[in-house]
This record gives structure tokens, C-alpha cells and sequence, in this order.
């Protein structure tokens, strides 16, 4: 219960809150699969991010990948790991980006932490690619802000020390953010069904991360479990993915597979579509940045439209 009371304290030290109007960052870049169809529906311009992850635990981290590679309103400058072999998730997203045609993006690994389950990461033993960077994730995370002041997301779908290090080592740097992206936190819903805040994993990893970030003042647009734990893909849904037969839905299949359970849940991909459609949720306005309520069927036909449509 103390990290819970650490999150609820780090909240109320500093987050903004929810804007419900469209957010976009002006930036003339383009992904290679940018085309007129892709334009963003509400400018003509992308929205920068950096995607810090703790992909090969929980499959959501995948489809959030996957997500981002399907939405052309959003410029991916890097991918950084987070918690447990994070060079083993490295390994993992580049492959993933590689095998999607994104091999253009950097990866880079953050400090490594206790062992965790990555059954996912077997798929990518072996896998070298040059996009996989040697040099440590803040100083990715810093070349990317440095070169873009003021117009990156930086979108944090794991634990929080990756962000943490960033705000505490390179405060100058972190200051030049937009803002921050996250899946994390519990505001009055749980797991589940619960009708009470629990303890979310993102946060609970390393709450001394989440207070440095929500005491940051950097603005944070926050995806808690009260807007996340509702998505569960059904066996519809999956089977729509499983068998859309592109090169990026196999590599979900087989990640699925490595997985091995039965229905995920997409806490992670909401933060990403929040980008895109802020509608999705009902925004809070508490004094966090917080998506409160949600519609499943909408957020469902909103990702397969992208990712198998």
C-alpha cells in the first residue's frame, strides 16, 4: 500500500491534466509509409515520439509497437528498454521494427535489472541489426529531445526508470520535452473488475521513478488501469489479427504464441492511440493527466482498422 500512497502523492505533487482536443507537434518529417491516405486527419503534420518499453514480459508492448508502426500520424524517432535483459529487449523490438520495414529506427537498451520472464525475447536470439545502438538509452533519449526541442512525446509504456534517469540526470534536456506518454497508475478502478485502485505494475516496478516523474512538471498524459484494463482482445478480435497475414501481424502471432496465455490485454497500445484519437477516453481532470473511462468497442475497431483492417 505504500507505493500506492507513493503514486497517489506523486500525483497530486505535479501532473496536468487531460486536454481533450486533438494533440499534434509541427514537424515535416515523414515515416516511408507516410502516403495522402496517411495524413493526419487533423493537420498535415506528424507527431514526433520515443517509445521507452519493457516489451518481451506482457505481450501488450508488442501491439503497442505494432500500433505505432501502423499509424501514420506518428514519426517513431527511437525505441529504448526498460526492467530485467533489457539488451534481450533491444533484441526484440528491433527485430520487430526490422521485420516491419522500420529498420531506419535506433534502438537502444537502458540499465539492466533483477530477472524477469521474457519468453517473448527467444525470437530475436541471435538477431543483430546496426539499428541497435551500444550507446545507453538516456543518451539516445537526450539526441532525439536535443535535436527536437520542445516537439517530442515521449510515450513510457514500462516502469519509469528510464524516464526518471532522463529528468534527473539531464533535467535541461527533459525540460525540452512536449510531454509524457504513459501507461501507468490506478485512479479509482483496479484490475479487472475492481472498483478500487490498485497497485499498477508500471508504477509499483519503481515508484521512486514514478514520484521523480510526476514531480517533474514535465505535462503527462497518463492511461491508468481505470482506462486500460477493460481491453481485453477477445477471441474475435484475435482471430482477426492472427489471421490478417501480413508480415507485422505474423510476427504478432508468434509472439503471441511465445506468450503463451490466453487473451491479452491492451493496456499498453492506449497509450499510444490517446495520441491519435484523445477521444477514446472520457478525459479526468483531476490534477493528473488522466484518461478515467473508456469504450472498448471503439478502441477496438480504432487499433484492428489499423493494425489488421
Amino acid at each position: 500500500m505504500w507505493q500506492w500512497a507513493l503514486l497517489m502523492g506523486a500525483v497530486l505533487a505535479g501532473a496536468t491534466a487531460v486536454e481533450a482536443a486533438p494533440q499534434t507537434i509541427d514537424d515535416d518529417h515523414r515515416s516511408p509509409l507516410q502516403g495522402a491516405a496517411g495524413e493526419n486527419k487533423k493537420t498535415n503534420f506528424l507527431t514526433p515520439i520515443l517509445l521507452d518499453t519493457d516489451i518481451g514480459t506482457d505481450i501488450d508492448d508488442a501491439f503497442a509497437l505494432t500500433l505505432v508502426m501502423r499509424s501514420p500520424e506518428l514519426e517513431l524517432l527511437g525505441v529504448t528498454t526498460v526492467s530485467g535483459d533489457t539488451a534481450a529487449r533491444a533484441r526484440l523490438a528491433a527485430k520487430l521494427l526490422w521485420e516491419s520495414g522500420f529498420q531506419f529506427v535506433p534502438v537502444a537498451a537502458g540499465k539492466p535489472g533483477k530477472p524477469l520472464p521474457q519468453e517473448q525475447t527467444r525470437w530475436a536470439d541471435g538477431f543483430s541489426s546496426p539499428q541497435i545502438r551500444q550507446e545507453p538509452a538516456l543518451d539516445l533519449l537526450k539526441a532525439e529531445i536535443e535535436r527536437r526541442p520542445g516537439k517530442i512525446t515521449l510515450v513510457a509504456i514500462g516502469p519509469l526508470t528510464n524516464v526518471a534517469e532522463l529528468i534527473e540526470r539531464e533535467p535541461a534536456t527533459a525540460s525540452k520535452l512536449k510531454r509524457i506518454a504513459l501507461m501507468g497508475g490506478s485512479i479509482a478502478h483496479g484490475y479487472g473488475q475492481a472498483l478500487e485502485p490498485a497497485a499498477e505494475y508500471n508504477i509499483a516496478s519503481d515508484p521512486k521513478a514514478a514520484q521523480a516523474v510526476f514531480s517533474s512538471g514535465i505535462p503527462i498524459l497518463m492511461a491508468p488501469l481505470d482506462a486500460t484494463a477493460m481491453l481485453e482482445l477477445g477471441p474475435t478480435a484475435r482471430h482477426r489479427v492472427f489471421t490478417h497475414l501480413t508480415t507485422l501481424t505474423d510476427s504478432l502471432t508468434i509472439l503471441y504464441h511465445l506468450w503463451n496465455r490466453p487473451a491479452p490485454i491492451l493496456f499498453d497500445p492506449m497509450a499510444v492511440a490517446l495520441l491519435i484519437e484523445p477521444d477514446l477516453c472520457a478525459p479526468g481532470k483531476p490534477n493528473a493527466t488522466a484518461a478515467l473511462r473508456t469504450n472498448p468497442r471503439k478502441f477496438f475497431a480504432f487499433y484492428l482498422g489499423r493494425v489488421a483492417p
